[in-house]
């Protein structure tokens, strides 16, 4: 059938009718009383416009034909001139057809830009899917053989239609219409598991809020949360229990698509028996893919009302429908993570969430509740998009604590990832044009899109992987994969987990979200290679071990290490709340909101007052994604600003250092007394939300500020060598206390020789004991190595022993940073062996109590005084401080080196193994240590150990080496 691309160009009708108002001018709360449809029907029928809709009583066209159904007829007659409305034609006649051909365009753009006008079929019936405005739908009412026109929105243009997966469920990229809908999903997922019972089944595991339902009345009115279980023999339950399960959370931001895209369209080619990468791990796995957040997918939707949406004309959400102090709820912030918890959070642990919490995150209480429910989750890929980076997808490391075979296992994903990258596409050249174009459709200010496509070294552009600092310049509280990596004994899964990032998957106010397959079905393409080699490496036999050439390690344990709960101030010694002494302390929460920006509704500034008990100030900005220009400033009593965010900087695609980040916040410890601003100075409004803790103790009660009782935990981060001990091929790691050193159990009988052949020592505690200080200069001079990490650094000025002779106490200083990252590395050093350029950050301080203020702990030696002692500098840390507004690193001093002293080294790592810090709300508890993989690596390193990965019995790599 010839088909010729002509555009329509019938005039648009003038005729416009009026809404019902009442005698002051304002719309009738009636709105419906004199519409064709009823609120239930506009509902299904505006599911998925992705535009305005104008409320009814108030079109803008008039529209109206018998073929017409009453969903499409409210959609054309209440959206703007512009808004094409996603319209399935059914056809009498293929002449009829035929016709319709000629005039609306059906060729696919050979650049992929946009889909095209109008796709057609001639079976079962004539049809034909497209995107017409009011005006092309009158045309379309006028011609002959027309039987009915419907609104279809989505991927698949057919899905509402007779026989609708001929063709397949969810369309390749180059092939989809729209982005997939949520109502599509539904019952795509649903034909999938009839289809394919065998390997699907599907469930809902519960709800989300859901937004207010501005015409049905419905409030709110929820959304499903799908989970679809793929494997063989999906339903035998002892054989779904006993295979390790990979979870793929899709788009748990709304809108960051890439996830959903991706886990759709593979989701499909498992069940459907396609995927012949895939195919053969089902005997042993089972693929959960998790549609993670349903409000903010369906967001898009007029029905929903959106409380910090004046005009409801954007798409995609990126939280869920909640709104919890004027602020909307981050549903990649509300997990039960161990660790520091952000006040403004409301973190869904099922174990006692206080009720108000099933109303704002009832999505991660029944996530978090079904995926418990399942043995063995291996691994868990939270997928997530970013906006543009050096390089095109990230794997951010998570904050939860690893032993060393996940941080193999995660290290082994990573390159596999890479590899899988690089051998699709060789460099980031093979995709660069559509890249760049990208940028200049989202950035409307950018004229060459090249300046921001990346450019980074890892797999020429296309890959690289560190931790989220490291990654994207900030760390989190209560994530979902967090969460999920986290030891079950803690309440997680246990599971190795990731939260990849994709360029161009997110959006700027400049940047609406449209779909654009030539640049889609590359973060599709990364994505499913990301899906693919996670589950491959979950079903290989990996292990991971430690060679010490037979070497023997002691480390010194002391109380002073050791956090209890038992030791908080709002714990007693009732069974359950810790055994702690028991002291009463009053801890009182204050909140406001505000919105401040340009406007006649909206204010400039806000203020908040702290008094002397006043423990901490937290304040979170959203909506800065939507300015292009401007300045966030918090200042205290005495005007000085705390805290400044340039809003400028953030919108620059091409300003690779600025945090491109969706929400910002700024924290304050014991806050000076008096009254504190909030000064906005933007394009557009900024929701600002304060939450003041005041507490007569060190410690605020978490029963108090967040519902939850404190639970109960004692941690060490010397537990880090008690959890490497099992992974020794030789030699063995024991613990010794300050006394055992003392007298002199580092030595054989006669004293002439050492029993070990390294100490560690991580504390201070006993510096003024004279026989342990003499024991490890003995140690040092009869050729043992020593390790000096955190604290333990200020032993060096005290040690009369090689090199370590020539620095004084003075020379040793205890700092402050806000992420504990090592700087001015030297990566040919020994100590960093096997550590990458891009990581940076040693441990992450959420899990062990530590906030994004300045508090991570750091023992340095000075920068001169280390080399002419003959040291060798590995890097630095730096001294935070904040100078107009921001954190700035403001010097450094020598974080990781070596000093020779004869045959012995000494080694200096100045923060690795911190103790957790008690001082903020805790309520899940806390983890021994969080290194990283860096922080893991040098710790190996420092111990001289070579680090050695097997997969399926092979050795694949090694780092370091034995010394």
């Amino acid at each position: 059938m010839p088909i010729k691309n002509n555009r329509s160009k019938w005039p648009r009708s003038d005729d416009r009718s009026t809404g019902t108002e009442d005698p002051n001018g304002r719309v009738s709360d009636d709105r419906f009383a004199d519409s064709v449809v009823d609120r239930r029907t506009f509902l299904s029928l505006s599911a998925a416009t992705g535009a305005a809709l104008a409320l009814p009583g108030s079109a803008t066209a008039d529209v109206s034909g018998e073929a017409m159904t009453d969903e499409l007829a409210f959609v054309v007659n209440h959206t703007s001139d512009e808004y094409e409305a996603a319209t399935v034609v059914e056809f009498a006649t293929r002449g009829a057809l035929e016709s319709f051909a000629d005039a609306y365009p059906t060729e696919p753009d050979p650049d992929l830009r946009r889909p095209p006008k109008a796709v057609v079929r001639e079976s079962p019936a004539p049809a034909a899917h497209a995107h017409l405005t009011a005006d092309e739908v009158a045309d379309v009412l006028e011609r002959d053989g027309i039987e009915r026109l419907d609104f279809s929105p989505g991927a698949n243009p057919w899905w509402k239609l007779e026989s609708p997966y001929d063709d397949g469920v969810f369309p390749p990229v180059e092939e989809a219409r729209n982005y997939v809908s949520h109502g599509e999903l539904g019952q795509g997922l649903a034909h999938l598991e009839t289809t394919h019972p065998d390997r699907v089944r599907v469930r809902e595991i519960g709800e989300s809020p859901g937004w207010a339902n501005q015409f049905t009345g419905e409030d709110p009115d929820p959304q499903p949360i799908y989970v679809a279980e793929v494997t063989a023999n999906v339903r035998d339950g002892d054989s779904f229990a006993s295979k390790e399960k990979v979870v793929y959370s899709l788009s748990i931001h709304g809108d960051e698509r890439a996830g959903t895209e991706s886990g759709c369209r593979l989701l499909e080619d498992v069940a459907a028996g396609r995927a012949d990468d895939v195919e053969p791990l089902l005997e042993d796995l089972v693929l959960v893919f998790l549609f993670t957040n349903p409000d903010g997918w369906v967001s898009r939707t007029p029905q929903s009302e959106i409380p910090w949406v004046e005009e409801h004309n954007t798409n995609f959400q990126r939280g869920n429908a909640s709104v919890f102090e004027g602020q909307p709820i981050d549903t990649n912030r509300q997990y039960p993570t161990i660790g520091w918890t952000n006040p403004g959070f409301r973190p869904a642990e099922p174990d006692g969430a206080p009720d108000d919490y099933y109303d704002l995150v009832p999505d991660a209480l029944a996530i978090v509740d079904h995926l418990r429910d399942y043995d063995d989750v291996a691994f868990f890929c939270d997928y997530h998009g970013m906006y543009t980076a050096d390089h095109a997808v990230f794997n951010l490391e998570t904050n939860a604590p690893l032993d060393h075979g996940e941080t193999h296992d995660l290290d082994g994903t990573n390159v596999g990832i890479g590899e899988a990258m690089q051998d699709r596409w060789g460099g980031i050249d093979a995709i660069e044009d559509d890249v760049a174009t990208a940028i200049e459709e989202m950035y409307e200010w950018v004229e060459d899109g090249s300046e921001a496509v990346p450019d980074g070294d890892s797999y020429d552009g296309l890959f690289d992987w560190g931790t989220t600092y490291d990654s994207i310049n900030y760390q989190v509280t209560g994530g979902f994969a967090d969460w999920a990596g986290q030891p079950e004994a803690f309440g997680g899964l246990g599971a190795t987990a990731v939260s990849p990032e994709v360029i161009l998957s997110n959006h700027l106010v400049a940047a609406r979200k449209e779909w654009k397959p030539y640049s889609s079905r590359h973060y599709v393409t990364a994505y499913r290679l990301s899906m693919r080699t996670c589950a491959e490496l979950t079903a290989r036999e990996t292990s991971a071990t430690v060679a010490t050439g037979g070497r023997d390690t002691a480390y010194v344990t002391s109380d002073e290490l050791t956090r209890s709960s038992a030791d908080l101030p709002h714990t007693d010694d009732h069974s359950g709340r810790g055994g702690g002494y028991g002291q009463e302390r009053a801890t009182e929460v204050r909140r406001s909101h505000a919105v401040l920006g340009p406007g006649p509704s909206a204010q400039s500034s806000a203020t908040v007052e702290a008094v002397d008990s006043s423990h901490s100030l937290f304040v979170q900005f959203d909506g800065v994604r939507h300015a292009t220009e401007g300045t966030i400033r918090l200042r205290d009593p005495d005007g000085d600003t705390v805290r400044e965010i340039d809003l400028t900087a953030k919108a620059d695609p091409t300003d690779s250092a600025a945090r491109k980040h969706d929400s910002e916040e700024a924290f304050v410890r014991r806050p000076q007394a008096g009254r504190w601003q909030i000064e906005v100075d933007s394009d557009t409004e900024i929701r600002v939300a304060t939450t003041m803790i005041d507490a007569d103790g060190d410690v605020p009660d978490p029963e108090e500020v967040l519902g939850y009782e404190q639970r109960e935990y004692a941690v060490d981060p010397m537990q880090f060598f008690e959890d490497l001990e099992p992974f020794l091929e030789d030699g063995e790691i024991e613990a010794m206390s300050v006394l055992d050193v003392a007298i002199g159990r580092l030595f054989w009988d006669d004293f002439s020789t050492c029993r070990y052949d390294t100490l560690v020592v991580s504390h201070d505690d006993g510096i003024e004991h004279p026989l342990y200080m003499r024991a490890i200069e003995a140690f040092v001079e009869l050729g043992g190595d020593l390790v000096l990490t955190d604290a333990g650094v200020n032993l060096l000025g005290k040690l009369d022993v090689g090199d370590a002779a020539a620095i004084a106490p003075q020379d040793v200083s205890d700092g402050e940073m806000q992420f504990a990252t090592l700087e001015d590395r030297d990566l040919e050093h020994p100590l960093l062996a096997g550590i990458r350029s891009r990581q940076r950050e040693i441990w992450k301080g959420s899990q062990l109590g530590y906030t994004t203020g300045i508090d991570q702990p750091a023992t340095t030696v000075d920068l001169e005084a280390f080399p002419d002692a003959g040291g060798s500098v590995a890097g630095t840390h730096p001294r935070w401080e904040v100078d107009d507004g921001e954190p700035v690193p403001a010097d450094y001093g020598v974080g990781a080196g070596t000093l020779s002293a004869g045959d012995a080294e000494i080694t200096v790592l100045g923060s690795v193994l911190p103790p957790a810090r008690q001082t903020e709300l805790h309520p899940f508890g806390m983890a021994d240590y969080a290194v990283s993989f860096m922080g893991h690596t040098l710790l190996c390193n420092a111990l001289g150990f070579e680090q050695r990965r097997y997969e399926d019995g092979e050795l694949v790599k090694t780092i370091g080496e034995i010394r």
